[in-house]
């Protein structure tokens, strides 16, 4: 029987205030926007009203996103995979033979100069204290995962590390 271990690493949802007010910031820029650059012509203000659309769109797009995303972390057996999820749809972004692990760390042990090694977050606060960083080889290039686990996880995936080198 394979062991399971998973966590979800959500936000809290977002309100329909701060989605109201992202609509009322982006038309009260627009408004100021056309009121500005008018005085330019009309032309002007017109390119500059859909420069700031844009913008304000990318921007409420970027924020709705972000909070909208959460993250799954699954170890089945000897995997460790790190998923991304929004809305119904998810993205496996890493599936990591724990074999191929060189390391679990506290994010505060590592050394950051190494400019070699890429570093994906999969975390969704600040607090660097909880905060593991898993570094692996993939494709002759190195990287390190950076994930929030509860303790229950942490401990269920360093038990699995530990037997997969244990059976060796």
């Amino acid at each position: 029987m394979a062991l399971i271990v998973k966590q979800t690493l959500k936000h809290n949802k977002i309100s329909f205030w701060k989605i109201l007010l992202m609509i009322i910031i982006t038309v009260v820029v627009m408004d100021l926007t056309i009121k500005f650059f008018s005085g330019y012509g009309a032309a002007v203000g017109s390119i500059a009203a859909i420069i700031s659309l844009g913008i304000c769109t990318f921007l409420c797009i970027k924020l709705i996103y972000k909070n909208l995303a959460y993250f799954n972390y699954r170890v089945i057996d000897d995997e460790l995979m790190v998923e991304r999820v929004i809305g119904k749809s998810n993205h496996i972004y890493f599936n990591i033979n724990l074999r191929d692990i060189i390391f679990i760390k506290p994010y505060e042990q590592i050394e950051e100069d190494k400019k070699d090694i890429k570093t994906y977050k999969f975390v969704l606060n600040s607090d660097k204290e909880k905060w593991q960083v898993v570094e692996f080889p993939k494709d002759n290039k190195m990287y390190r995962i950076v994930l929030e686990p509860d303790d229950n996880f942490l401990k269920a995936l360093n038990l699995n590390y530990e037997k997969v080198f244990n059976q060796d």
